[in-house]
């Protein structure tokens, strides 16, 4: 009795679930739904990729004054070390190149 009365309410709820799937407003609700789904996936991209952005942006900051601290001298751009003989003119002779190369380094 119970049995047959619970089947009878499934079936009436089932219809009622198809009759208000048909109706204007579960069309507009199912793409508000999925709207606000795939705005939600595009946002968590959004912020994975700010995110690593901001790393690599603080990751190539700390990296370069630590670096700019530790490893390297106050040089002009276009000097060089003390360390290099530089010579005043360059004389063309009977050398082969690799001679003229080795012979002014």
């Amino acid at each position: 009795m119970i049995k047959n009365q619970l089947k009878v309410l499934w079936f009436k709820a089932e219809d009622k679930a198809v009759e208000f799937s048909k109706s204007d407003i579960f069309g507009v609700i199912s793409k508000l739904f999925y709207t606000s789904v795939l705005f939600m996936i595009c946002l968590i991209a959004f912020i994975i990729f700010a995110i690593h952005v901001i790393w690599m942006v603080a990751k190539e900051k700390y990296v370069s004054k630590f670096q700019r601290n530790n490893d390297t001298k106050d040089l002009d751009e276009y000097s060089a070390n003390d360390e290099y003989v530089l010579p005043d003119k360059v004389e063309p002779s009977d050398l082969d190149q690799v001679e003229r190369i080795r012979k002014w380094m």
